[in-house]
């Protein structure tokens, strides 16, 4: 008796099922991978969309000039495939203002906090941080006026409520201090940054000492405690600030300046790492941030190659330098002005104009090259001798003092000049052509005109020197200040807070007084 199996029967599975079933079955697979596959496909481009509106309804708010019109143009942007070169990359260099400020609901609201200029090499992704002080004393761009450089973005409120005016000025002072073109700005208020840092979760940073900080600004005009001690720690965004913002140690606002190149270094690492890149929320909220606390004049276009560039930096080889005050090589020097009878200490390059500054802005990336030039003038060992003909009487002995701060301590002897004439201009002398180094360097530094013609009647005063160094009026007007400490400097910031709201309308005003 012959007995099939049912079809689907248990003996199917033992030797075999049809194989009409396989296809069903691989086919039903393919359609419910194929299904799911299209949705993620879809979430994807959906998510993807979603950031690409971020990003264009972020840029309204951040980019001052050139946002997208539209955000085709914001997706085209984005999405390019081609490089597009960054401003300053042809030239080597690419150089980027960062401005901290208090922003709504801080004292002094639109004071900048912080000035640096961050510079990055595109070749060799070494970067440098050169931090300017808030107090460095400048001119107002298009007046006769001169105020505190963190002044500058403050008093375009007075004109223009988006603050374009003050970036535009505070630009171009760092332009004439420098030297350096200033291809992109970022502006960032307190809020802005501590948000930041906490969708970063926290910056890593050791600290190198202990600092205690009984005046640390509070709320109303009032005063908080801050303290850390030595180690490493994880901040949170407000500790972060009050890091970056304590000035209350032996190393005042110049300390203040190197913690926060250390809390933008550490930034940076965190905001590139791999888990950050891949954590949409955080970055869905940094937009929000940016969007209400950023200001800038980085286009769309330009993020990409910015966020490779930024990636790719070798923290190993980053430089700082802060411009300070108070040691025997700083290239500034503590001064006074009175606005409105209220004395302001401030900050003045110590030669009176910023050849220096020029120097090492230019060279931050080979510093050894300012290292040599020190040591070929060491090995000149030139004697000068000044004829103050500047109309100042006291300036002779300042200016001593000022070529002795740059090195020229050995044999200088200032003498008066024999007759009563007054020089507009301030000229060096050649008189032995054996010291080319020190006649280059004293012609930088403190603006002088080379000459190799000495009139008959300087023959007699510098007879026996290498160089004679006739001081103009020139000169004076910009050399011939006051010199404070260090510390007077860092007691002023106290004095000051007092009336807060009144000094920053002195600082808006500004002061046509000269030294």
């Amino acid at each position: 008796m012959h007995f099939q199996e049912p079809r689907g029967s248990e003996t199917d599975s033992f030797y075999g099922s049809n194989p009409g079933s396989h296809s069903r079955k691989r086919k039903s697979n393919f359609i419910f991978w194929l299904v799911v596959g299209l949705i993620i496909l879809g979430l994807v481009f959906i998510g993807s969309m979603a950031l690409a509106y971020k990003f264009y309804a972020t840029s309204q708010k951040v980019i001052d000039s050139k946002a997208p019109s539209s955000f085709l143009e914001s997706v085209k942007s984005l999405t390019s495939p081609t490089h597009h070169p960054l401003r300053g990359e042809s030239e080597g260099r690419i150089n980027i203002l960062l401005v901290g400020l208090a922003g709504k609901n801080y004292p002094g609201a639109n004071l900048t906090d912080s000035i640096i200029v961050a510079s990055i090499n595109p070749k060799t992704y070494q970067t440098a941080l050169l931090s300017i002080p808030r107090d460095l004393y400048v001119q107002i761009p298009g007046s006769n006026f001169s105020t505190k450089i963190n002044a500058l973005y403050a008093r375009s409120e007075d004109f223009d409520q988006s603050g374009k005016t003050g970036i535009d000025d505070l630009k171009k002072t760092v332009t004439d201090l420098t030297g350096l073109d200033i291809n992109y700005y970022v502006a960032i208020d307190f809020e802005g940054f501590k948000q930041i840092i906490n969708e970063l979760g926290g910056v890593k940073i050791q600290v190198p000492k202990d600092i205690h900080d009984e005046r640390y600004p509070g709320p109303n005009y009032s005063y908080q405690v801050f303290d850390i001690q030595k180690g490493l720690y994880t901040l949170d965004g407000e500790t972060a600030l009050k890091y970056a913002r304590t000035r209350h140690d032996e190393d005042g606002d110049f300390g203040r300046a190197y913690r926060q190149q250390q809390i933008l270094e550490a930034a940076r690492q965190k905001a590139f790492s791999p888990g950050m890149l891949l954590d949409l929320p955080a970055i869905n909220n940094i937009l929000t941030t940016l969007g209400d606390h950023v200001r800038t004049d980085i286009g769309l276009e330009d993020i990409g190659a910015f966020s490779e560039l930024v990636k790719k930096i070798d923290p190993h080889t980053t430089v700082n330098f802060v411009l300070d005050a108070g040691k025997p090589d700083s290239v500034m020097a503590v001064s006074h002005v009175f606005l409105g009878g209220v004395r302001a200490f401030i900050l003045v390059p110590r030669t009176g104009n910023y050849g220096e500054i020029h120097d090492l802005a230019q060279n931050i990336f080979n510093l050894n090259v300012l290292e040599q030039k020190k040591l070929a003038l060491t090995q000149e060992d030139a004697t000068v001798e000044i004829v103050n003909r500047s109309g100042a009487t006291s300036f002779s002995t300042k200016l001593a003092a000022i070529l002795q701060k740059l090195g020229y301590a050995a044999k200088i002897s200032v003498i008066r000049s024999k007759t009563n004439s007054v020089e507009s201009e301030t000229i060096v002398y050649d008189r032995t052509k054996t010291k080319p180094f020190s006649l280059e360097d004293l012609s930088k530094k403190l603006s002088a005109r080379i000459s190799e013609s000495l009139p008959t009647e300087l023959v007699s005063p510098c007879v026996g020197a290498d160089l004679c160094f006739i001081a103009g009026s020139d000169l004076a007007s910009t050399a011939n200040y006051d010199e404070d400490s260090a510390a007077q400097l860092a007691e002023g910031y106290d004095k000051n807070a007092a009336d807060e709201k009144t000094y920053l309308d002195l600082l808006k005003k500004g002061s046509n007084q000269k030294f």
